[in-house]
């Protein structure tokens, strides 16, 4: 039979985020230090990641994408397998099917560009893709923006400068995996670490060099005596306070999406400036280093496709955007990038009016995340002022100006734009903005709402 070979691209939409207004200013150079881990793997014998054969779902025919992608190049085509029932679902819709699956894959949706269905009478299907060359282009941040540091995210780690010191082989990763898997590029680096495979990179190259500043950062936001939450709080907090959405990458790109750093870890670790897909890879590979099971997660919804993640938490699952975590407040012509831990660890429907999160990916998954309630970060965010310990959740307007005092003078010797997002009824949170602004310049805005209370960030410049 002659080999029919389709092409499809499969497009990655991303998201945008809404703006409110505000006032505020900061002047120094942002962005924690930390050092760089040694790639000493010692003795270790490599593997592969499996061939996924006789698929049996859209799920595995994601996961055989996500493969092709891994182990091929841009216009390789690789076989495999496919069982009765599956065939005959692909041989009725094989676009549909193959679309979805692919705006599901952790790698496919940005790699894969056919199929070769020739074959299904055979039970074999052929999937075209391969890594090709991406992110060499970036935008540089204008000068009208302000980065914002949260608050708990300063005194944990910005003022605290610690650094736990972990060699490579003491990260959870290298400890227990599925195997030690070589990775030449940062796709490949991202998707072993999802799979549960320990990456191994050649240390003077530059995928080694990304995977030794990722382990650092993570030895300097992070301590021995976390537990998985508080690990994942301070992972989020890391990139929604020291990155920024890249709305220019998004919005006015001149060629292919994949161009462009913001779609990848680059993004983050290097540009500093991502769009939902590279957001979504860093959580992924940040706690899958320290141990902790999550997935990228592909969805599209009323706003368009989307990228975010499941991620298991002392053992319950839950979704978690950092994209959401993070919009723009415009004032003056300043674009203050300001913060939210409403989608931190949240619920399968989350709060977001512009994005309904609904994911065919990993359905089982998906199943345990609708079970979980969100998680209350604001009661659970404790620090003790002047000996007395407050959390982000005040009884009343006392409890509330004492944190906000707390956060203004915080800002004032730290020469930083400082936020705190606090969770209480709107008079709470009105007359204590009303006394702390006759000291000081901070700014409120609404937030959203969580278990029936609102959240508002107040910023102090």
């Amino acid at each position: 039979m002659t080999k029919a070979i389709r092409h499809f691209c499969i497009l990655a939409a991303l998201t945008i985020m809404t703006a409110a207004l505000a006032a505020c200013g900061g002047t120094k150079t942002f962005g924690i230090t930390y050092a760089d881990v040694p790639l000493d793997y010692g003795e270790t014998t490599l593997t592969e990641i499996e061939k996924p054969v006789g698929l049996d779902s859209r799920q595995d025919l994601s996961d055989f994408m996500d493969w092709c992608v891994f182990y091929g190049e841009a216009g390789d085509t690789a076989y495999t397998t496919v069982n009765d029932a599956y065939a005959q679902v692909l041989r009725a819709d094989m676009f549909t099917e193959y679309r979805w699956a692919g705006q599901y894959g952790n790698l496919a949706h940005n790699f894969v560009t056919g199929y070769d269905d020739s074959r299904l009478d055979e039970n074999v299907i052929g999937i075209v893709g391969g890594i090709k060359n991406y992110a060499f282009k970036s935008y540089t941040l204008g000068e009208n923006n302000v980065k914002v540091w949260n608050l708990d995210y300063y005194l944990d780690v910005v003022a605290a400068e610690n650094d736990r010191g972990y060699a490579l082989k003491d990260f959870a990763l290298y400890k227990s995996n599925n195997g030690f898997v070589r990775v030449t590029n940062s796709e490949q680096l991202f998707y072993a670490a999802a799979r549960g495979y320990m990456p191994v990179a050649e240390e003077d190259s530059a995928v080694g060099e990304m995977l030794s500043r990722v382990l650092g950062i993570l030895n300097r936001i992070l301590n021995g005596g976390m537990t998985e939450t508080q690990k994942i709080r301070a992972i989020y907090n890391y990139l929604v306070c020291e990155n920024t959405y890249d709305y220019e990458s998004f919005l006015y790109k001149e060629s292919e999406h994949t161009d462009y750093t913001a779609y990848f870890l680059e993004g983050v670790f290097y540009s500093k400036n991502a769009v939902c897909d590279g957001l979504a890879k860093a959580m992924t590979l940040m706690c899958r280093l320290e141990g902790i099971e999550a997935y990228h997660i592909g969805a599209v919804g009323s706003g368009g496709g989307h990228a975010y993640n499941y991620i298991k938490a002392d053992g319950k699952y839950y979704l978690c955007c950092p994209t959401q975590g993070s919009s723009v407040t415009v004032h003056d012509g300043k674009r203050f990038h300001t913060h939210t831990a409403a989608f931190f660890l949240t619920d399968y429907y989350t709060s977001s009016p512009s994005w309904d999160f609904y994911s065919g990916q990993l359905p089982e998954i998906g199943e345990l995340v609708k079970q979980t309630e969100k998680y209350d970060y604001w009661s659970n965010t404790v620090m003790n002022i002047d000996g007395t310990r407050y959390d982000l959740s005040p009884d009343g307007v006392d409890e509330a100006v004492a944190v906000l005092d707390f956060a203004a003078e915080t800002a004032k010797r730290s020469g930083y734009v400082l936020q705190v997002e606090l969770l209480c009824d709107y008079d709470t949170a009105q007359r204590a903005y009303e006394i702390v602004a006759e000291d000081y310049n901070v700014t409120k805005i609404n937030n959203g709402v969580f278990g029936g209370q609102r959240l508002y960030a107040f910023l102090f410049s």
